[in-house]
């Protein structure tokens, strides 16, 4: 049954130009910290057309896959990052070090690490990529600390999350 709703569904589909469809705007940051290692360890992974459109607010001329100026791209990417996405250890801000990119299918992931010399008590993490660009963004949030995880949900009302460690 459900395999004729599915093929009526596409067949009616071309026929109905008056429906429209809500794009959902949600980018996904993976943060592991590794104590032994002494750093934090950041992925995250955008869409690459919402990433260009946001570069090119300043910079009209940035394409991304193919890229424009890849020099060029990673310093202007980084320094976007830097401001939207802000981790504080202990009430301090800390800027990351941008280690690279890469493209995967229509996803950018970008990746970040800080250095981490002592153990902090508490970790604030701000992400506000997008929220200039779309009403309905939703940045997700996954840290991990050893054996432990934690997922949070940040958007427009709260884009900001504090936690402890342990």
């Amino acid at each position: 049954m459900q395999l004729i709703i599915s093929i009526l569904f596409s067949l009616f589909l071309p026929l109905t130009p008056n429906l429209d469809f809500h794009k959902f705007y949600v980018s996904t940051t993976n943060i592991v910290y590794k104590s032994e290692e002494k750093s934090i360890q950041i992925t995250t992974q955008l869409f690459i057309d919402d990433i260009e459109r946001l570069l090119q607010q300043d910079n009209p001329e940035v394409r991304l896959d193919p890229d424009s100026d890849s020099k060029h791209i990673n310093t202007i990417l980084e320094a976007v990052l830097n401001k939207v996405f802000r981790i504080q250890m202990d009430q301090e801000f800390i800027n990351f070090k941008f280690i690279g990119r890469e493209y995967k299918y229509d996803i950018i992931q970008c990746y970040m690490e800080i250095e981490v010399l002592s153990p902090p008590e508490t970790i604030s993490i701000q992400n506000t990529i997008f929220f200039n660009l779309f009403e309905d963004q939703q940045n997700i949030i996954h840290f991990k600390n050893g054996k432990r995880r934690k997922s949070f949900l940040l958007h427009h009302e709260n884009n900001m999350v504090r936690f402890s460690l342990d």
